[in-house]
C-alpha cells in the first residue's frame, strides 16, 4: 500500500479507528511536522525496515530522520 492510499484508507476509516498501515502513514505525517521530514519518505523507510507505527514513535529524532534515506 503507498503512503497515498494509506492516508487515503486512513481518512476513510477515522483516525482513532485506524490499525497498520494506514496507522503507520498517520504517523509519519504528524512526526514530520515536529521533525521536518519528508512523511512520504519517512512512511517508505519504515516499511523497508518493517517497522510499524509504534516502533516509528519509540525511535530518536536521528533516526526518524534517518528513515527517509533508507
Amino acid at each position: 500500500m503507498t503512503y497515498e492510499q494509506a492516508l487515503a484508507q486512513a481518512k476513510k476509516i477515522g483516525a482513532g479507528k485506524t490499525e497498520g498501515l494506514p496507522l503507520l502513514a498517520i504517523t509519519c505525517k504528524a512526526i514530520s511536522l515536529a521533525h521536518a521530514i519528508n512523511p512520504k519518505l519517512a512512511y517508505e523507510g519504515a516499511r523497508k525496515l518493517g517497522l510499524d507505527a509504534n516502533a516509528v514513535r519509540r525511535l530518536d529524532p536521528i533516526a526518524i530522520g534517518d528513515l527517509t534515506f533508507v
